[in-house]
């Protein structure tokens, strides 16, 4: 009587099928949700990857998980790219730098520009959406702390302010140069220069206090001192530049 034939046997191939049908379902997501965003039927993905619909329920259940799947392998390399920046000279430059590097990107990768873009209280791509937000708040923080960046943005702000910059690339690229639109909008990130003689002019309200490094409006203080700057950093980088400025006489 022959040998029946063994579990390993029986489950390898089955396991090897199983593989190869991830890989290619993942393969075929990546450039749908490249070229045509999250909105892609999962149909499509099906007939792009040579599988049936049911082989990819069976691997994702919900056209969200496929998504997350995808978006997370992609944003690996950018969270390294953040987290080995956190620590480098020159926080404002590599802060704009990194929005600059990571809007080219998702020019050409749909996935990429809709993982961007926050939503009300909901995680856009699992659970590497809070590794990425860490790290790009790293950066901000480094970058508003020298002075680099408006006290008064926050993480919302340049995780819009980079979904909407891929539109506005895509819109211009045609005629324009590669990340004008970039650029252009790093600049309302950036402190205004302050001009500490005002225009007799024009009518000075006693309530208009600004903080005299960024120019953001300041709350009139009710008792004491008026307040001079929105913050510490502004605090620092001021007393950074009269420790720098020479002395007179």
């Amino acid at each position: 009587m022959p040998d029946a034939p063994s579990r390993r046997t029986e489950t390898e191939p089955r396991r090897a099928d199983a593989r190869r049908n991830r890989s290619r379902i993942l393969q075929a997501a990546l450039e749908a949700f490249a070229a045509e965003g999250r909105l892609v039927p999962l149909d499509d993905i099906a007939r792009r990857a040579g599988v049936g619909a049911g082989t990819v329920y069976r691997n994702f259940p919900t056209k969200e998980a496929l998504f997350t799947a995808v978006v997370t392998e992609r944003f690996e390399s950018i969270i390294e790219e953040a987290r080995s920046l956190a620590g480098a000279d020159d926080p404002g430059e590599r802060f704009y730098g990194f929005l600059m590097w990571v809007v080219e990107r998702a020019m050409f990768n749909h996935a990429i520009c809709d993982a961007l873009a926050p939503e009300d209280g909901v995680e856009a791509f699992g659970a590497v959406e809070e590794e990425f937000n860490e790290a790009l708040d790293a950066l901000l923080r480094r970058a508003q702390a020298a002075g680099d960046v408006r006290a008064d943005i926050d993480l919302r702000d340049v995780r819009g302010l980079m979904a909407g910059c891929v539109v506005a690339e895509r819109l211009r690229r045609a005629d324009g140069p590669a990340g004008r639109m970039t650029a252009l909008a790093c600049d309302a990130l950036r402190p205004p220069a302050v001009t500490k003689l005002r225009d007799e002019s024009l009518p000075v309200s006693r309530n208009d206090i600004r903080c005299e490094v960024c120019g953001t409006p300041l709350a009139a203080a009710r008792t004491g001192r008026p307040a001079r700057y929105c913050g510490a950093a502004c605090r620092q980088k001021a007393h950074r530049r009269r420790s720098a400025a020479p002395e007179s006489g």
